[in-house]
C-alpha cells in the first residue's frame, strides 16, 4: 500500500480506468446490432416478405419450382421494401424457388446443391 501511495500517477490512472469502464457500461449498448448489421436476409415475392432462417437443404422440396430471380438488391440497413423480386442481401440474378401449395416458405439457390430456406415474415403489432 505504501508503494501505491508513493507513486501518485498509479491511483490516478486506476481511477481514470474505472471512470471509463463505468461510463461505457452506463451508456447502454454502444453498438446496437440493428445499426451495425441491419436486417436479416429478406426477399419479397408475390407481395409477401420472406426471411432467411438458417436452414440449408441440398435441393428444394418436391413441388417447388423456379419462380424467377432477384431483380433488385436494396439496403439491408433499411426496412425491407415490398417490391416483387427485391432482396436486401441477395445478388441480382439469384434463383428463387416457390410452391403453389406452400406459400409459407421459399428456397433461395446459394450455389449448386445448396438452397437456403426462407419463411413468410409476419410483422408483429406494436400495441
Amino acid at each position: 500500500m505504501k508503494k501505491l501511495l508513493k507513486n501518485p500517477l498509479l491511483p490516478l490512472l486506476l481511477a481514470a480506468c474505472i471512470c471509463v469502464i463505468f461510463g461505457v457500461f452506463m451508456s447502454g449498448d454502444p453498438f446496437p446490432a440493428k445499426e451495425i448489421y441491419g436486417y436479416k436476409p429478406m426477399v419479397c415475392i408475390n407481395d409477401r416478405i420472406y426471411g432467411e432462417i438458417g436452414i440449408v437443404a441440398k435441393s428444394p422440396p418436391e413441388g417447388f419450382s423456379l419462380a424467377g430471380t432477384v431483380k433488385e438488391k436494396v439496403s439491408s440497413l433499411d426496412p425491407m421494401v415490398e417490391r416483387n423480386f427485391a432482396a436486401n442481401m441477395l445478388d441480382v440474378g439469384t434463383e428463387i424457388f416457390t410452391s403453389k401449395e406452400n406459400l409459407e416458405e421459399i428456397y433461395i439457390k446459394l450455389e449448386e446443391s445448396k438452397y437456403s430456406k426462407y419463411i413468410h415474415h409476419v410483422e408483429e403489432d406494436s400495441d
